[in-house]
């Protein structure tokens, strides 16, 4: 994801309104992604009956 300063660089005459609009939309993302992480955390992991009990037969050829 682009930051402000990799958009400056390529736009060096963009509107301020524009340079925060790129940081609020960073840290909206961001905060997502950290809910996202503590969701999936938080969420036990179901396993199926074969990879719970023959964990070879997922990765047979």
């Amino acid at each position: 994801m682009r930051n402000a300063a990799d958009y400056l660089r390529k736009h060096p005459s963009a509107r301020p309104s524009t340079i925060a609009f790129i940081d609020r939309r960073n840290a909206v993302v961001e905060q997502l992604k950290r809910e996202l992480e503590a969701e999936v955390a938080t969420k036990p992991t179901r396993k199926s009956i074969i990879t719970r009990f023959m964990p070879w037969f997922g990765r047979r050829a």
